[in-house]
């Protein structure tokens, strides 16, 4: 089990905290555009200074490598300083405007501007799996802080240290900005009821949540069963389909089983974005597809996981598999007791179609090779896909008629769609939509990556009558 060094939270704390907050909100929320952006340049200028001790800290807490953790938290840091960009350029606001007609007849057109405004006090719950980037000074926080809603994190008990660390640099940069001490805060809390009294807590505005469909759906019925309910984003667990279709899996076998293998194993496996489903056609597999991908596998490193409550959790869902289906290619024994090793299992499309219980995430380097018939079992296991972060298509110089029927349905499944691609990574930027139909997220219209996260956090609001916006907002 993990245990964190922090002592938990109090129902107390979480209320005089949320307080706190609620407290400032119209204080912070009328920040100049100037001053919200110095704020977090601040926090992102201490990150920059702190990168190595940041870095150590959380591969001591994650066993993720210096190599990503330096990766990731450079990104982190672009990540703040562009939402500081949008803060002081306050494109966020997306103002309109619509002239008024007094004399219009048979009754007068009211002139009206509308704008966003911040929707008040955030909760962020972040991810096991990125201590920096998806956790305290990730997306959520400072895609907040930017349009002006006050932010309170509950901390990974996985990544307690890290958690705290950077809480401690943001509460630097809060001081030398001269920002309301309410505007952000951390609580710990192993204890999930620290996370329920969070999203339940009547001066919560908003939630954003990153992690497992269980603890999702929960606080999302929290929400929602709340007197007053409010929005709740989850990004949660996704199998992120691959269809490789037979002249692409004929004309680039090799490459495209070594990428696959590459994207199972990618950070053990522990990404939200991994390939949890290879679907191809009978006639794809054969012995030299079978040898290639056991090669594939046997070339990988086993890598460990994050912590023994994610290695425990992987062990009981490859239990399961191996229980139920066969094991086509597997990595070694893992001998250290939080090592991930690479496991592929194969599925018929009628096991795929007719039970539930193998269209979920395996958390880890785990995933189903799925064997199809025809093109049509394919097609109907495409139409009984859930919702998903990602779909991919593998299209050769004959799978054109096939892609052409695919493509409309996976679309209507996933929130980003890949052509001759693999999923896991994502890049920030102003396209990027990082979401997808349930149960990968709780709204299909928000991404909690890139720069358009920051509408998870804001309300638009119709003014009347007022002649000149400039100078009442």
């Amino acid at each position: 089990m993990i245990h964190s060094s922090f002592v938990d939270a109090t129902l107390e704390m979480v209320d005089q905290t949320l307080q706190s907050a609620n407290s400032c909100f119209l204080e912070f929320s009328k920040k100049k555009a100037k001053e919200r952006a110095h704020f977090l340049d601040c926090i992102a200028d201490h990150l920059e200074k702190q990168q190595p001790v940041v870095i150590e800290i959380a591969e001591q807490e994650t066993k993720l490598g210096l190599v990503r953790l330096a990766g990731e938290c450079s990104r982190t840091i672009q990540q703040i300083r562009l939402f500081a960009d949008l803060a002081r350029n306050e494109d966020w606001r997306e103002l309109s405007f619509e002239k008024g007609e007094p004399h219009r007849v048979p009754l007068p057109k009211p002139e009206m501007w509308k704008e966003n405004q911040p929707i008040g006090p955030v909760v962020v719950l972040g991810a096991c799996n990125f201590p920096l980037a998806i956790s305290v000074v990730g997306t959520d926080t400072a895609s907040a802080l930017a349009v002006g809603c006050p932010v309170v994190v509950k901390s990974h008990p996985g990544h307690a240290q890290t958690c705290q660390f950077l809480a401690d640099l943001v509460n630097v940069a809060k001081e030398e900005s001269n920002m309301p001490d309410g505007c952000f805060s951390l609580l710990h809390g192993e204890n999930h009821e620290i996370s329920a009294a969070m999203v339940s807590h009547p001066k919560t505005a908003c939630v954003a949540f990153t992690g497992s469909f269980v603890g999702g759906k929960a606080l999302s019925q929290i929400s929602k069963s709340r007197t007053k309910p409010i929005p709740f984003h989850a990004e949660m667990g996704s199998v992120n389909p691959v269809f490789g279709l037979p002249s692409a899996i004929k004309e680039k076998g090799d490459s495209l089983i070594n990428s696959y293998v590459g994207a199972v194993n990618l950070f053990c496996g522990q990404m939200c974005t991994k390939p949890g489903a290879f679907i191809i056609l009978k006639d794809s597999f054969d012995e030299i597809f079978l040898a290639r991908l056991q090669e594939a596998v046997s070339n990988q490193k086993n890598l460990p996981m994050l912590n023994t409550d994610v290695h425990q959790n992987f062990e009981r869902s490859s239990n399961f598999l191996r229980r139920e289906l066969e094991l086509l290619a597997e990595s070694g024994d893992a001998i250290d007791g939080q090592i991930g090793n690479i496991q592929i299992y194969k599925a018929s499309a009628q096991d795929f179609l007719n039970r539930s219980d193998l269209r979920t995430e395996s958390f880890g380097p785990a995933s189903l090779l799925i064997i199809a018939r025809t093109d049509l079992e394919m097609i109907e296991i495409a139409k009984a896909m859930e919702g998903n972060l990602t779909g991919s298509m593998l299209v050769g110089s004959r799978d054109q008629k096939l892609a052409s029927i695919l493509f409309p349905i996976l679309e209507s499944k996933v929130g980003r769609i890949l052509w001759n691609g693999f999923p896991p990574g994502v890049t920030p930027g102003l396209a990027t939509h990082h979401g997808g139909p349930w149960p990968a997220t709780t709204d299909a219209r928000f991404t909690s990556i890139g720069l358009h996260g920051y509408k998870r956090f804001v309300r638009p609001i119709c003014k009347q009558g007022f002649p000149d916006l400039r100078g009442v907002t």
